[in-house]
């Protein structure tokens, strides 16, 4: 008896993780008011995208602001996030792909030494998450980039990607574990 109980603990354990990894976390709750950029819901597909405005920057170069001729990814995320960590592995698989094609940039509005604590701590592999991730990441310490993409595009959950074309423009908005197609058709669009 206590064996089938624990099996069916088990398997519902496991079932209410790969449904989480699916839809996404959501995040820590925000003040619903106007988003600085346009307002809540105003940015979408073929918007002009918001500036970078990150506060402190863990891994790879700093990046200042977006260059109109460059594909980037943008993704939100955090260290409690079971969905986020589960598709690290996935985007940094992307950003070997395209390697210079495509710059991809991890955004958490978490302070610096649980960031820094994270990076150092073990990955799903068995590996350092410095070692796992291979992208930029940084923190959002103001929620300056929160407001202007997340409230601005009215997302409500993490992790959101945003896939910003050559023009500078929004050209997807969604779950980084959807983002394999509509990557390879920016980066196609924009050679």
């Amino acid at each position: 008896m206590f064996n089938r109980f624990l099996s069916i603990n088990f398997g519902l354990a496991i079932t209410l993780l790969v449904m989480a990894a699916l839809v996404g976390c959501s995040p820590l709750s925000r003040d619903s008011g106007e988003a600085p950029y346009g307002g809540r819901g105003s940015l979408r597909i073929g918007s002009t995208a918001p500036p970078i405005a990150i506060s402190n920057w863990f891994q790879g170069e700093a990046i200042e602001e977006l260059q109109v001729g460059q594909v980037y990814v943008i993704e939100f995320w955090a260290t409690w996030c079971g969905p986020c960590l589960l598709n690290m592995p996935h985007m940094s698989e992307l950003q070997d792909q395209y390697e210079e094609q495509v710059i991809f940039i991890g955004v958490t509005d978490e302070g610096p030494g649980k960031v820094s604590a994270f990076l150092a701590s073990e990955s799903l592999s068995g590996k350092p998450w410095t070692e796992e991730i291979t992208y930029r990441l940084g923190t959002d310490s103001e929620e300056q980039m929160y407001r202007t993409y997340m409230a601005a595009a009215d997302q409500m959950g993490i992790p959101t990607a945003f896939i910003v074309g050559k023009s500078g423009k929004i050209e997807w908005i969604g779950h980084p574990a959807d983002i394999d197609r509509p990557l390879a058709t920016a980066v196609k669009i924009t050679d």
